[in-house]
């Protein structure tokens, strides 16, 4: 076709060319029928929505309901007439904002975005969304592979399918789709992951400090802080040093820093409404939050209080990275491996068990547990950190053996009565 014909014809309908050795030609189906692109403004993804169409009458008829469908609902998309690419642009650009209007963490964004980018889009982009059902979309995550085309973990699976079932909700509350086939989209993809299991020891966390700190001093606080006091990461390297009460030994938590593609996402909330609470410092987490604000102290005054501003820093005084934490804590697991007990393996993670399970074993109730720890429910605190010291589990057997002993000589005496 000339480029006189592909001028004359309605504003948003191109031709479909193709190359035919060194001449382009118009596209036609095995009919003969040419195809046509046509293409609509999405206000809302901010660029072209496209759909091939064979015939120009039929291209025509898509424009003008494109156009009608546009100006009676502005950015109003129909499930058969656009592709899971474009619904998925639209969802993310939604899923920027809370219901509540509030907005979304950057890093919970920037996952949703990872998931729909790595595993469905590669998959499904070119699908019409109102031709995808249920065995669509199970058979879509049941054949998940990642980018070296190794198959997808269980895990990985229940988080895109996790995924899958909040957008096609989303699609169906703004009625691009008339029903939602993912309704009842798999949940389980595997068996479910156990959790190594960590018995607690404070020997072990003094170790892993020793090390830390021979690696960089004042490094080896941080796991003190992190043990005794049962803080998450990241709300950890989150806590600014006003924040902290000498007096009261307790610190304010109600900030959170995130990481995610190498950005910082640093917000005023937690992981948890029951994660903004007040936490006790134990005694013998005191010297090491003493010696971290004090090592931050010149630093803030230097700055007119712009950095170091936090009660953990990083060298410049700002946050502490994630990244370069993992970097001298698995340095720290390879100095403690040659001691006659082991090896230290905590993660920063699995310092909050010391944390846990020093509360349970002095004796502390499970709403008291939960509110240290910063759990919604006393069933994850059961759940997760129920490991008890090595000393517990002697004191247990003790009483067992004395309760097994008195009752043996109650029954001897019950005999020899009879």
């Amino acid at each position: 076709m000339s480029a006189g014909k592909g001028a004359a014809l309605p504003e948003g309908i191109k031709p479909k060319m193709t190359r035919v050795g060194d001449t382009r030609v118009h596209m036609c189906n095995r009919h003969g029928v040419p195809y046509y692109r046509v293409r609509v403004w999405d206000p809302v993804l901010k660029g072209q929505v496209e759909r091939l169409v064979a015939g120009l009458d039929a291209a025509k008829e898509v424009l003008a309901g494109r156009t009608e469908t546009k100006q009676s609902r502005p950015g109003r998309l129909q499930a058969d007439r656009v592709k899971f690419s474009a619904v998925a642009a639209r969802y993310l650009a939604a899923y920027k904002v809370r219901r509540d209007g509030t907005p979304r963490p950057k890093s919970s964004l920037a996952k949703e975005r990872t998931m729909l980018n790595t595993y469905l889009l590669p998959v499904l982009a070119n699908a019409w969304i109102g031709d995808l059902d249920l065995p669509d979309l199970n058979e879509t995550i049941r054949d998940l592979v990642l980018q070296n085309g190794a198959p997808a973990s269980p895990g990985t699976k229940s988080t895109v399918a996790a995924v899958l079932r909040r957008l096609f909700t989303w699609a169906r509350e703004e009625r691009i789709i008339p029903a939602n086939p993912a309704l009842e989209l798999r949940t389980g993809w595997g068996g479910s992951v156990r959790r190594r299991v960590v018995i607690p020891s404070i020997p072990q966390v003094k170790r892993l400090a020793e090390a830390l700190d021979s690696l960089k001093a004042g490094l080896g606080d941080v796991p003190i802080v992190l043990a005794f006091t049962g803080l998450r990461w990241e709300e950890a390297v989150a806590v600014h040093a006003a924040d902290v009460d000498i007096a009261a030994q307790t610190m304010r938590i109600y900030r959170t820093a995130s990481e995610s593609g190498g950005r910082r996402d640093v917000r005023e909330d937690t992981k948890t409404r029951a994660g903004e609470r007040t936490v006790a410092i134990p005694d013998i987490a005191m010297p090491a939050v003493l010696r971290l604000l004090a090592r931050g102290a010149s630093g803030r005054d230097r700055s007119n209080g712009r950095l170091f501003v936090r009660l953990i820093n990083g060298t410049r005084g700002g946050y502490l990275g994630y990244s370069m934490w993992r970097r001298y804590l698995k340095r720290a697991h390879e100095l403690t491996a040659s001691h006659q007990d082991g090896p230290v393996r905590y993660t920063a993670h699995e310092l909050r068990h010391v944390c846990a399970s020093l509360l349970i074993a002095s004796g502390a109730s499970d709403v008291q547990v939960a509110a240290q720890m910063g759990h919604r429910k006393i069933e994850t605190t059961k759940n997760i950190y129920g490991h008890l010291f090595a000393q517990d589990r002697r004191a247990i057997l003790a009483a067992m053996n004395a309760a097994v002993t008195r009752l043996s000589i109650v029954e001897r005496e019950d005999r020899a009565a009879a």
